[in-house]
């Protein structure tokens, strides 16, 4: 039984502004990918500089399959170059999801 898997990377960027433009042509290539549900790109409110990635896939073998392609496509290139510190890259299984009640949301 296969899984949706979260893949989650916390990474410090050497230049905010390059590394904005790199990631979003870097997101419409990743869309293309097999087994590619959504990636939600995050800017640190309080640590400058420090970027995290929300990548949904359709299980963890697409993951892993996109991760090979990722090192030889170009316009990755230009994202990994301005990455200066990767804090974590993990992926995930769902264990539990738990909601706001109607009336909230």
């Amino acid at each position: 039984m296969t899984h949706p898997c979260l893949e989650l990377v916390v990474f410090k960027v050497k230049n905010k502004e390059k590394a904005r433009l790199a990631r979003r042509a870097a997101q419409d290539i990743a869309r293309q990918f097999e087994g590619f549900v959504s990636w939600t790109a995050y800017e640190a409110v309080e640590d400058d500089g420090m970027f995290a990635d929300v990548v949904f896939w359709q299980d963890l073998a697409c993951a892993k399959a996109a991760s090979e392609k990722i090192m030889s496509d170009q316009t990755f290139a230009a994202l990994l170059a301005e990455i200066d510190a990767v804090v974590t890259m993990s992926h995930y299984a769902p264990d539990r999801t738990v909601e706001a009640p109607a009336a909230a949301a």
